[in-house]
């Protein structure tokens, strides 16, 4: 695990100074290659890529694109059933079900109430699925570029979302995609148009063995931060995740984005030391997560003790063989810690302390959360403590040398205020409808579920506790974490945006203060103040839930 951590690192750094000199628009000699295929791009849409944007044409476009293909994609799951590419005579979707599928997957949480290879045609995994996984990563970065963006600018514009949108694509996640495709590939990973085969086992019975375009998919679900698998049983199924190696990939390959634009953040604004010590908050939240689960997962369960069952191996629970306890728990929280959803293991299986670690981390989204909204929540973070330093010294609060206004600070609480509300008003309600799981279960087990749940669609994450959406409750919960999955990731979004163009219009001081935000004390002080903050928040429903399982 040290030695994914630091595989993770390293190659953060690179791809966040190309990622910085892509959109900062600095030439190389790739330009040969995507310049004429972007310039195809911005012709077919008609747009001028050098005309820079307020954060409010930003936002529209942005919300306009995504409109934009998610009634693609919603067109292609309701109309499955008489399009081409469908060997398998996938039926049907529920439109409620396709509805919501949409927007799950066109926020970057892809959430799955539906069996993929049962379900859905290849040209809906390909079309549908896969494409806006393309998109919502592309979505995010973009965000987190304009962020960034206003921070540095003083002109009032946070640059051209169409030209940032076409770059992410062009320049990071196709290649990228392409390369890791071919490996997963080669690592067994399927990748066939050809149907269903039918196996005949060693007992005389037949077997239906389903594939399709697996790597694809499987490429961009991890780059992307996406989650979702093309089979119901996700990472955990062997044509998903064949092995360790393609299990380490994946999990690299999830990481390095959102580490990446943490380095991004430091060349664009000229300030490395503080992306470093970004880096290091960062992993510090990280690694005491993953210590946490470690801890419960290699340690005896205390409620099986008196029973004759040998636990000196740990907790193998949940977990597939192909993997070691520590992988899977590392697979566990890293998955829900850059919130892309799709661990290798099954989660209510887990040791109740585990899955606490892995709430805290969706809850907390910036340790360092998924592509492009991790780094915003961070730099939130960053605002909010810059803020409350400055008050505790007497100091006007300045970041970047730009004083900290009150709207900004105004929509910063509101950014952190979306999470909870949109967590805690469902859950609320769904306890009050007391909806049975779908297996009996201990109370606190049951809502661990509902929390799960619910925070995974506001974090965007899109992992499931599993055994709650029956078909007494389907729609409830449809409809519910659609209006959860849009509100968790537009709502943020445009407050961040409006942050942005509000610092864009600021020019610095004639004095530059003391920078803070390098100093390691203030490292020590943002560290606090996320996981104090997140715990101020969340601990009341995570000592109702899973630590009501753990300690109870």
């Amino acid at each position: 695990m040290i030695f994914l951590i630091a595989v993770i690192v390293l190659l953060s750094y690179p791809l966040g100074k190309y990622m910085a000199r892509i959109f900062m628009g600095k030439r190389s000699i790739l330009d040969r290659f995507f310049g004429p295929v972007e310039r195809a791009f911005y012709a077919m849409m008609g747009v001028n890529p050098r005309e820079e944007m307020s954060w409010k044409e930003y936002l529209v476009a942005l919300l306009f694109t995504n409109l934009l293909f998610g009634s693609i994609g919603f067109a292609i799951l309701a109309l499955q059933q008489y399009l081409p590419l469908n060997p398998n005579h996938a039926g049907p979707l529920p439109l409620p079900l396709a509805f919501t599928t949409t927007i799950s997957f066109m926020t970057n949480t892809n959430l799955q109430h539906y069996t993929g290879e049962l379900q859905l045609s290849y040209l809906s995994q390909m079309a549908a699925i896969t494409f806006l996984m393309f998109v919502s990563a592309a979505t995010g970065i973009c965000a987190a570029v304009a962020f960034i963006r206003g921070i540095v600018n003083q002109n009032g514009k946070v640059g051209n979302f169409y030209r940032d949108f076409v770059i992410s694509l062009t320049r990071l996640l196709i290649p990228i995609s392409i390369i890791e495709a071919i490996v997963y590939v080669y690592l067994g990973i399927p990748q066939t148009f050809q149907g269903a085969v039918i196996a005949h086992t060693i007992n005389m019975g037949n077997q239906t063995i389903f594939r399709g375009p697996v790597a694809t998919l499987e490429s961009i679900k991890f780059l992307g931060t996406n989650g979702g698998g093309y089979f119901g049983a996700d990472s955990s199924y062997p044509f998903e995740n064949p092995g360790p190696i393609t299990n380490y990939l994946q999990m690299i390959s999830e990481a390095i984005i959102p580490f990446g634009l943490i380095f991004s953040f430091g060349y664009m604004t000229r300030n490395m030391k503080e992306a470093k010590m970004l880096v290091a908050v960062t992993l510090s939240i990280f690694i005491i997560g993953l210590g946490i689960a470690l801890y419960a997962e290699t340690m005896p369960n205390p409620h099986l003790l008196s029973l004759p069952i040998n636990q000196s191996a740990g907790n193998w629970a949940g977990k597939d063989t192909r993997f070691s306890i520590a992988e899977s728990t590392f697979s566990l929280i890293i998955n829900t810690y850059v919130q892309t959803g799709g661990p290798a293991v099954a989660l209510n299986q887990m040791s109740p302390l585990s899955v606490a670690s892995a709430l805290f981390g969706m809850e907390i989204q910036g340790a360092p959360g998924g592509d492009g909204t991790g780094l915003i929540n961070l730099i939130v973070y960053v605002l909010l403590a810059v803020f409350i330093s400055g008050l505790m010294v007497g100091r006007t609060p300045e970041y970047a040398g730009k004083k900290l206004s009150t709207g900004v600070m105004r929509n910063a609480v509101l950014f952190v205020l979306i999470h909870p509300v949109i967590i805690l008003v469902p859950l609320a309600v769904a306890a009050m409808m007391h909806i049975p799981p779908l297996i009996p279960m201990p109370p606190n087990e049951a809502f661990t579920a509902l929390l799960y749940e619910f925070t995974s669609a506001a974090a965007n994450n899109g992992s499931s506790f599993g055994y709650l959406v029956v078909t007494q409750t389907q729609n409830f919960f449809y409809y519910t974490e659609a209006v959860i999955v849009l509100s968790g990731r537009y709502g943020p979004i445009a407050l961040a945006l409006a942050m942005s163009g509000a610092l864009s219009e600021v020019k610095p001081g004639s004095y530059r203060s003391v920078k803070i935000t390098e100093e390691p004390i203030f490292a020590v002080f943002l560290f606090g103040f996320i996981v104090i903050l997140s715990a101020l928040l969340f601990l009341p429903v995570l000592a109702l839930g899973p630590l009501a399982g753990y300690f109870g």
